[in-house]
């Protein structure tokens, strides 16, 4: 081989080493995008299932509030409190 076949040669091995250094960087990016995107949707099940829990509760308390209140009507004869 002649010295500008091997220069060549290192040249395109050069540039082969960018391309991949490259590559492990997207690789990487979207790597952690994804990890990230998975902490966000399992954040939001959380969230949502806690609005769940608390719509229950809140529509529980409303219930108890109202039976309290026809028991207090019912005492005060029906004319309210």
């Amino acid at each position: 081989m002649t010295d500008p076949q091997i220069e060549d040669i290192y040249a395109r091995l050069d540039s082969l080493t960018e391309e991949v250094n490259s590559l492990k960087t997207q690789i990487g990016v979207v790597g952690t995008t994804q990890y990230a995107v998975v902490q966000i949707l399992d954040r939001l099940e959380r969230v949502e299932t806690t609005q769940a829990q608390h719509t229950q509760l809140l529509a529980q308390h409303t219930q108890l509030l109202n039976e309290i209140l026809q028991i207090l009507r019912d005492r005060n004869g029906g004319s309210g409190i």
